[in-house]
């Protein structure tokens, strides 16, 4: 949806039973020398993750490293599909020693992220919070954030083996926890007012809420709590287990160690021992995605960068003890997905290239004379990996997931695309692993990003290795950046209204999915009759556009549903200002023109290709205008909620019945096989009821005229 990629929205997610249950679920096994075999859905859902989700070069550390170097920390979990939770524990590493491990806490439960979403405070969105573990100045304990009975807390767990207790008794949620500049106390971010906002809203509920911008219809009937709720920092004494509330401009100075040569505005910083200067700055500080340019100054001077490597996305710089500058910059559309490490010696021309690798690589992190980074590649998932900052090599220091490498997984190849306006892109085409030359495979696309490992696409829904071994060709499918006049707007309303004028942004990214279809199908095994199309946020848009605008596309299965003219009164008040404000026509205007390209409620009657929609309980709302219109015109649709869940799902008993509903609805439509799962068998049932009732007497086609 134009709109609805902002509707990020924390779920309720039990931890495992036990520790001890916990900590031999999360303890990497022994790697053993077994043959290959099959991937299954569990493989995937019950991988060991650490760190966020996504596979951003830049961001959160998932690792902080001991102040000795000898050891990393890091905050492990595990999904367990049978107990439908969660397994999490703090890691320590010993990076001397490969896979040397070692928990020092086990338990708790899920964190789920929350985010302000258009004066509405406290949206969760499915995420789960991910911390990062810190080290005592000593390097004896690690303190972190851990939640029991529904409070987050901050912990600490020692190395010497007695059992982790919790420092704080807080009465609502630890939301971050830092140092302070001199390391000596930690600074817990809580936010009271939210809680006491909450309770006054309870009261208003005796006599009836009033209906205004506070409510967020979408998945819950009751306001929240007006901004600004601002977070109040506390001081807490480590070892006294004290906490103060401090002023905010106590916390301001506790927080920022001073950076007396760091420019105005500098977003990435880095000062060699002698120094010299490194930063990124916006070259139009006023847009709200102006290009980040790296500025480099040495004894006094500045060097001229090359723009093609210092004119935008750089991913991370820093000096090394040679007084050399490193340079990690890409990994975006316009770079085919390649990171790339520079190395550039003051007194040179031109930075030398040390690596290019279509690897993601994760907060790297000066260690020693080389960087420690999390690292993820197309078919591994996260490792702790020591990268080589002068040759490039990178070797496993700790890998979650031994027992990964021995699943069958089909080939990965990268392919590059333009769109008709000459934007740049890539996606990663996967075969079966048990592909022959001359073979050609029904194709399942999945969106919307394809760098490091290819798990589900965003959001996690539709498995790319499992689909793979059930016979289908996948692409995952990057979109490409934003369009040139978007990028140049200098506020969110300005930004929405570019993309949905004439539907321009949709309109660029089916262009470079067509394209890429067009690469995939060149490579020769690949059966352009059988196509079937995946998404989920913006990726769910670009579906809903493609099968209005587009021919290709067989079966599709979505999982947020739908940009319709209810959206403006679905979600809430705020969103429908915001929404009007992009352009969006009034409810009782005219608004046929600017919807007909994207509404499927609108063009239901010529809708003809089967469309399965897997929602979670928090948006399945903003589905009902598209399936009641879809149902009422016969139209081939399956909607599945699943409750609990926000825009992510999370819990792993629902990603398993994502996973196999995805499989079996495109091995049905696509192949014309019926699964043989009993889980299934009720989908099966009604999907044959489906497919006879399309077979009766012929429809118009569902493509519509492009504009």
């Amino acid at each position: 949806m134009a709109s609805l990629a902002v509707l990020i929205a924390g779920t309720t997610v039990a931890a495992h039973a036990t520790p001890m249950a916990c900590r031999q679920r999360l303890l990497p096994p022994a790697r053993e020398a077994t043959g290959p075999r099959a991937i299954t859905a569990r493989d995937i859902i019950e991988l060991r993750d650490f760190g966020r989700i996504d596979s951003v070069a830049a961001g959160m550390a998932p690792f902080t490293i001991s102040p000795d170097g000898r050891y990393a920390a890091i905050a492990l979990r595990r999904g367990d599909v049978d107990a439908n939770s969660y397994c999490f524990g703090i890691a320590v590493i010993e990076l001397d020693r490969a896979n040397g491990i070692t928990l020092v806490d086990a338990g708790g439960e899920f964190i789920p992220s929350v985010n302000d979403i258009r004066g509405v405070p406290a949206i969760p969105n499915g995420l789960p919070l991910t911390p990062t573990p810190l080290w005592s100045r000593d390097g004896k304990s690690i303190v972190y954030l851990r939640r029991d009975r529904g409070i987050t807390q901050v912990w600490r767990a020692t190395l010497d083996g007695e059992p982790a207790r919790p420092l704080t008794n807080l009465q609502t949620d630890a939301l971050s926890l830092e140092w302070s500049d001199d390391r000596r106390r930690l600074l817990v971010a809580t936010r009271p007012s939210l809680h006491a906002a909450g309770a006054t809203i309870e009261r208003e509920g005796q006599r009836g809420y009033h209906f205004d911008a506070r409510f967020w219809t979408l998945f819950e009937a009751k306001p929240r709590p007006r901004l600004p709720l601002p977070e109040q920092i506390s001081e807490l004494d480590p070892d006294a287990g004290t906490l103060r509330a401090l002023t905010s401009e106590e916390a301001k100075r506790l927080r920022s160690a001073p950076e007396p040569q760091r420019p105005a505005g500098a977003i990435q910083f880095a000062r060699s021992p002698t120094g010299n200067r490194a930063w990124t700055a916006p070259e139009e500080p006023g847009q709200i995605f102006s290009p980040a340019k790296l500025h480099i100054e040495a004894g006094g001077k500045a060097l001229l960068c090359p723009p093609e490597i210092c004119a935008r996305r750089i991913a991370g710089i820093w000096w090394d003890k040679d007084d050399e500058l490193l340079i990690l910059r890409g990994g975006g559309p316009d770079d085919a997905g390649l990171l790339r490490l520079y190395r550039w010696k003051v007194g040179e021309d031109h930075p030398r290239l040390v690596v290019s690798t279509a690897a993601a690589l994760m907060s790297c992190t000066p260690w020693r004379d080389a960087m420690l980074c999390a690292r993820e590649t197309s078919r591994g998932p996260r490792t702790l990996v020591r990268l080589e900052t002068r040759t490039g090599d990178t070797h496993i220091l700790f890998d979650p997931n031994p027992e990964f490498s021995t699943l069958r997984l089909g080939t990965v190849e990268r392919l590059n695309f333009r769109n008709a306006r000459g934007m740049k892109s890539f996606g990663d085409l996967v075969l079966p692993p048990t592909h022959r030359p001359g073979q050609r495979h029904p194709l399942v696309i999945t969106q919307y990003h394809s760098t490091g490992f290819l798990r589900g696409g965003t959001g996690d829904d539709y498995p790319i290795f499992l689909l793979a071994q059930h016979g289908f060709a996948v692409l995952s499918f990057q979109k490409p950046t934003n369009l040139p006049n978007v990028e140049r707007a200098r506020d969110i309303n300005e930004l929405q209204r570019l993309k949905v004028e004439n539907w321009a942004e949709r309109r660029a990214i089916l262009s470079a999915l067509e394209a890429a279809v067009d690469a995939a199908i060149a490579g020769g095994a690949i059966d352009r009759d059988r196509i079937g199309l995946t998404g989920m946020s913006d990726g769910a848009s670009t579906t809903q556009f493609a099968l209005l605008n587009s021919n290709r596309f067989r079966a599709a299965a979505i999982s947020s549903c739908c940009d319709e003219p209810s959206v403006l009164f679905t979600v809430g008040p705020a969103y429908r200002d915001a929404a009007l404000a992009w352009g969006y026509p009034k409810q009782s205007d005219d608004g046929r023109a600017f919807w007909k390209p994207v509404s499927l409620a609108q063009n239901a009657a010529r809708l003809r290709v089967p469309l399965l929609i897997q929602v979670p309980e928090a948006e399945y709302r903003l589905s009902l205008e598209t399936v009641s219109a879809l149902e009422q015109h016969g139209a081939p649709v399956d909607m599945y909620v699943f409750p609990g869940e926000y825009h992510v799902k999370v819990q792993p008993a629902h990603r398993l019945a994502v996973h196999e509903r995805a499989v079996g609805w495109f091995e049905f439509w696509l192949r014309g096989t019926v699964s043989n799962r009993a889980s299934l068998a009720q989908e099966v049932a009604r999907w044959e009821a489906l497919r006879n009732a399309i077979q009766q007497p012929e429809r118009p086609s569902a493509t519509i005229p492009r504009p």
